[in-house]
């Protein structure tokens, strides 16, 4: 069945800033697929509470049958005009300890499995004569952390790689970014103090004042504000933003 409504599809959706990036664009009127490895959840939950269509494409980005089922979901749909790339992070090791298996694992899931989707469905933005593709970042490209050399590599890689699709694209009328997150307030931030806390033998309050000293704005971010940030960048009210990497991050890397 077609709809008037614009069709975004988004990966990695069920948690997060993923899914508050989904509720965001369905609250704008975008019909959804959404995958992670249990999309159900959010997809019930959004269609109940917004009344657009969702489809819930269940699956991991890293799998390579992955990206045709999600354009052949949009397609049935309309067609993507809205894409977020999305994903888990990577193993936590110091860089003299990833292996070579740990390598080309995450470069699957960081790399060739966001390009592979993205290459599915920006034939369908071509056919409307325009798009939005965005990555879901992180801060750490621009000002990288010890122990995630994983990420902090393989992030980038994707984000170069955008920056080129994004000069590619532009003629088409395809917009290509990266949106990348500093500390914002999920589970996994509460995880990564609760750690620090248990490894430093203090409270986590003390982790969390002294990550805020570091922050001007002295306070997290909110999943809800980075999808606002997401879902402009997302559309057609964005008509020139295009090859960035944008910091959502109260201004933590220029300050540090």
């Amino acid at each position: 069945m077609m709809s008037d409504r614009k069709v975004a599809v988004l990966t990695g959706a069920s948690s997060g800033m993923g899914l508050a990036t989904a509720r965001e664009m369905a609250r704008r009127g975008y019909d959804l697929v959404l995958s992670s490895r249990q999309p159900e959840a959010a997809a019930d939950e959004i269609r109940s509470a917004f009344g657009v269509r969702v489809e819930a494409v269940a699956g991991s980005i890293a799998e390579p049958d992955l990206a045709a089922r999600l354009a052949a979901a949009a397609q049935e749909m309309g067609g993507a005009r809205a894409l977020v790339l999305n994903h888990g992070g990577p193993p936590v090791k110091p860089m003299m300890a990833l292996t070579d298996e740990d390598w080309s694992g995450a470069f699957e899931t960081m790399v060739v499995g966001p390009l592979r989707v993205m290459r599915a469905l920006v034939p369908q933005m071509q056919a409307a004569a325009g798009g939005r593709v965005l990555a879901i970042s992180s801060f750490t490209v621009k000002s990288p952390w010890a122990g995630i050399g994983l990420s902090n590599a393989l992030r980038a890689a994707l984000v170069n790689a955008l920056k080129t699709a994004a000069l590619e694209l532009g003629p088409e009328g395809i917009l290509v970014n990266a949106l990348a997150p500093g500390y914002v307030e999920t589970d996994r931030i509460r995880e990564w103090n609760d750690s620090y806390a248990r490894q430093e033998n203090v409270g986590v309050e003390d982790i969390i004042a002294r990550t805020l000293e570091t922050i001007p704005l002295r306070r997290y971010g909110t999943p809800e504000g980075y999808a606002r940030l997401a879902a402009f960048l997302l559309s057609e009210e964005n008509d020139y933003v295009s090859g960035q990497q944008v910091l959502y991050d109260g201004g933590l890397v220029v300050a540090n």
